[in-house]
């Protein structure tokens, strides 16, 4: 109600980007840190295209199943499907206060790869934990290998 002296808290809206193929534990770790700083989160899938240019090949797993896996997390409100992330886009189309960033977690962008977002938006996350599984991260070096050629 107006002009009774409380303010109405404006809900934290968080997102975070990344291609996240392969999923693992340590995007789930990512997730989940996001959204302790975050009353919404909209996690933001990036195109198979996208990953193209980035790595020199395309993601093991489509875009539309990356995006049905990222969005049935519990601590995931929305995902989206996009070919870049830019400023404007996320603070006028989603509401976005806070852009995620990841050290060291594989297909999630890190501060480098967000350099079109002014360093005022972004929060940066520590590293989840890697995948133990070694058929998972012998695919995941075998990529990470590609891309530092192309």
């Amino acid at each position: 109600m107006l002009g009774d002296g409380s303010l109405a808290r404006v809900p934290r809206v968080g997102c975070v980007a990344g291609v996240f193929d392969l999923f693992h534990v340590g995007h789930v770790d990512v997730l989940e840190r996001a959204r302790r700083h975050s009353d919404r989160l909209v996690v933001a899938v990036l195109s198979d295209e996208w990953a193209l240019d980035a790595w020199g090949a395309r993601p093991f797993v489509p875009l539309l199943e990356r995006a049905q896996i990222v969005e049935h997390l519990r601590c995931v409100d929305e995902v989206v499907a996009v070919d870049d992330v830019r400023s404007e886009w996320l603070t006028g189309v989603l509401g976005v206060q806070t852009v995620f960033a990841a050290t060291g977690t594989d297909g999630v962008l890190g501060v480098e790869e967000l350099d079109g977002i002014p360093p005022a938006l972004v929060t940066v996350l520590p590293a989840g934990r890697g995948s133990r599984s070694p058929i998972l991260r012998a695919a995941i070096d075998q990529r990470q290998s590609r891309s530092s050629v192309a």
